[in-house]
């Protein structure tokens, strides 16, 4: 395998982002249920749509470990994550998606929501529920993964 190659996947970036895919598509399909998705007849339009989001929630996942890198000064925090380090990841998507999901269902009404409601916002509370249990998991993961590249050298 080629230099290159290796450093593409033993990159944080890489390996965050894939395991934040993975995990949260299983969400993403798992709560889609709870949710009004407007203008989509098919399954195969609501499958667009969940994916869609799933690489938006690889993206936020990305921005958030760019923000806390630059704070920590290196990008290999995630091997050495404390609590501290972890909240901070997990509190920047969960921002972004709780300002996001307002803006997506209150003002472009991009889709609804009928069932746990959370009162005065009017957006579903599991999507911040996503944003708590997802990202301290893909860190684990990227982590373990990570630290087999570290033992090769």
């Amino acid at each position: 395998m080629s230099k290159w190659i290796v450093k593409i996947i033993a990159a944080p970036e890489t390996n965050l982002f894939l395991f934040a895919f993975l995990l949260n598509f299983v969400y993403e399909v798992w709560q889609s249920p709870y949710f009004d998705f407007y203008n989509m007849p098919s399954l195969a339009n609501k499958i667009d749509y969940i994916t869609h989001c799933t690489v938006g929630d690889g993206v936020i996942t990305i921005f958030s470990f760019w923000i806390v890198s630059a704070l920590r000064g290196s990008r290999y925090w995630l091997l050495n994550s404390t609590w501290k380090l972890t909240l901070m990841f997990t509190t920047l998507g969960w921002i972004y998606t709780f300002i996001s999901e307002i803006y997506r269902v209150q003002v472009a009404k991009l889709y609804g929501v009928s069932i746990l409601v959370i009162p005065g916002v009017g957006i579903s509370w599991l999507p911040l529920l996503q944003w708590v249990i997802v990202p301290p998991l893909v860190l684990y993961m990227a982590q373990r993964h990570l630290m087999g590249y570290k033992a090769k050298g």
